[in-house]
């Protein structure tokens, strides 16, 4: 996976800080908008969505929102775990959704973070924490 600075980055959503079981996902960010769409199954997903059918709904090619919130009122906390590659993001009262720039965990992370540091602090400056 290659890093991309914002608007727009495939990431994976990661199911807690616990349990780095983790999930493909696009994110995208608009003047208005940090939206992120589902790119692969995962139970874990299906069920924090409060949905049945996601491994049909993403197989028929339909884009799957995980979350699409408001810029204006997002809560981000970027986080240490993640080496500052990943943040939690919610809205509101909404669910908080953990994503991670780089793969969530092992060896791999830590080349993804090193390599990519450029275009992490990019994403930090378009989502500064609040």
């Amino acid at each position: 996976m290659t890093l991309t600075p914002p608007p727009r980055a495939e990431v994976f959503l990661v199911k807690n800080r616990l349990n780095s079981i983790s999930t493909r996902a696009e994110l995208e960010l608009t003047d208005h908008n940090l939206r992120c769409t589902v790119k692969e199954y995962s139970k874990w997903v299906e069920k924090a969505l409060g949905i049945s059918d996601l491994k049909s709904r993403l197989q028929a090619g339909e884009a799957v929102a995980a979350f699409d919130f408001r810029r204006d009122r997002l809560k981000v906390k970027w986080l240490k775990q993640f080496l500052n590659a990943g943040f939690e993001v919610s809205e509101g009262g909404s669910l908080r959704w953990l994503v991670s720039l780089v793969y969530p965990t092992g060896v791999l992370a830590l080349v993804e973070v090193v390599d990519g540091w450029d275009v992490h602090n990019q994403w930090r400056q378009a989502l500064p924490p609040n």
